[in-house]
């Protein structure tokens, strides 16, 4: 396979990069970011573009699966309309123009409890950007929506610290498991296994399934390393 990603930098994304470089049933990982990457990788492709202004891809060659893990807080955009910028306009510019030159599989980190009518901003700005992947027309696909995301970030963010305190508590009671955060890694695992896995349509995968998917890419992983390696 030949992968596109948007938002290689990010939590989920690095760790989407590196398990990319690392699984030999990718060939090609072509990378979308803002400024040159620290990665030499001999499979990696990074451009280097102005997402204001770009009108077309210019990759190398055809890309079968591509995968969105882009955004910013409100903090970093400094306003709500920059942030939806950056979450809503370039994902979904980025997915039009994919689309536009053969891209037929869409796999976009979305977040949990999202909707249109939500009373906060953050859950009606990804509600847009779900329905706007969904009328671009992909083959297939998936929407991941994680909880809190549990991994090391470059920055500090003292709320999410305490969000997956409280969400680790909460998972341990078994009652809300929905909401116990998911490791960033296995975010990324189940990025790769989903597009593996499921048919053509459109799929949610919500943040209590993500381990099993996550467990299913370590399993088929280890199997797949150890065929080659006979």
């Amino acid at each position: 396979m030949n992968a596109l990603i948007l938002g290689g930098t990010g939590l989920v994304g690095n760790d989407l990069v590196e398990l990319l470089i690392s699984d030999n049933r990718l060939e090609k990982v072509e990378l979308l970011s803002r400024r040159e990457l620290d990665n030499k990788q001999a499979k990696v492709i990074n451009h280097v573009v102005d997402f204001s202004t770009l009108t077309t891809l210019d990759l190398n060659g055809p890309i079968d699966v591509l995968f969105i893990a882009f955004g910013t807080t409100l903090k970093q955009a400094g306003s709500k309309a920059k942030q939806f910028e950056i979450d809503v306009d370039i994902p979904t510019r980025i997915m039009a123009l994919a689309h536009s030159v053969g891209v037929e599989n869409c796999v976009l980190i979305s977040a949990l409890g999202v909707s249109l009518k939500s009373p906060f901003f953050y859950s009606r700005m990804k509600a847009q950007l779900d329905e706007n992947a969904k009328a671009i027309g992909f083959k297939k696909l998936v929407l991941i929506q994680p909880s809190v995301l549990d991994g090391t970030r470059k920055e500090t963010r003292t709320g999410e610290k305490l969000s997956i305190q409280f969400g680790n508590i909460l998972g341990k009671t078994g009652l809300i498991n929905r909401f116990k955060p998911v490791k960033s890694l296995d975010v990324a695992k189940s990025m790769l296994q989903s597009v593996l896995d499921l048919p053509n349509g459109t799929h949610v995968v919500t943040s209590e399934v993500i381990p099993s998917f996550a467990k299913k890419y370590n399993d088929n992983s280890a199997q797949f390393h150890e065929k080659e390696s006979i």
